[in-house]
């Protein structure tokens, strides 16, 4: 049984959905935060920062990172083809893609919504926002222009990349006008939420695209 502690709208969607792929038996544990924005004690000694997701494996180790985590469980589960096999000539693409979504598009998003955090001065907190949306705008526009007519990420071949993707879409501030500017990356996104598993958990945490 794993265990998956979480909270709505936030990187735990890729795991519950991967969860929900590989039909592995999972429970969820809402973190809630309080007005400070701090999560309770006892998760701090899950994760020291705060952060979810984090996924308790059956022998009880801990993981935290979503792209980490969204890699291992597909990886654990072979038979679902969430990730081409170490051997595949996909691997290194897979993996290209995992980390870029993850290092750059995923930490814009942070630095759009939650610009005091990565500024001493909260005087400048719109400048680090300002910035980061033009980041973000150029690195979907890698994503895209890599994507290209292609049904998915790595070509025919869904992946955990494609689950990665379509939530870290739902997170613009802009979703209509972003799937406008980028009608493929729309087209995957349809793709992917058409898939039953990942439609239940968009269900769940309520996303509306």
């Amino acid at each position: 049984m794993y265990t998956l502690y979480g909270r709505e709208n936030t990187g735990s969607m890729v795991i519950e959905a991967v969860l929900e792929e590989t039909a592995a038996p999972y429970k969820l544990i809402d973190v809630t935060r309080d007005s400070a924005g701090r999560p309770p004690e006892d998760y701090l000694r899950i994760n020291p920062l705060g952060q979810v997701p984090a996924l308790r494996l059956p022998d009880g180790s801990t993981m935290t990172e979503s792209a980490a985590i969204a890699i291992y469980l597909s990886d654990k589960y072979p038979e679902t083809q969430l990730s081409p096999p170490l051997a595949s000539p996909l691997r290194p693409t897979f993996l290209r893609w995992m980390i870029f979504l993850a290092a750059n598009v995923y930490t814009s998003d942070l630095r759009i919504y939650y610009p005091g955090r990565y500024t001493a001065s909260l005087d400048a907190a719109d400048s680090v926002k300002a910035a980061a949306v033009r980041a973000m705008a150029g690195e979907w526009e890698v994503y895209a222009n890599a994507l290209s007519t292609n049904t998915y990420t790595l070509g025919d071949t869904f992946t955990v990349v494609d689950i990665y993707a379509a939530m870290l879409a739902t997170w613009n501030l802009d979703v209509p006008a972003f799937f406008i500017k980028h009608p493929n990356v729309h087209a995957l996104y349809e793709r992917v939420v058409a898939r039953p598993a990942v439609a239940r958990v968009w269900k769940r945490h309520r996303v509306q695209f």
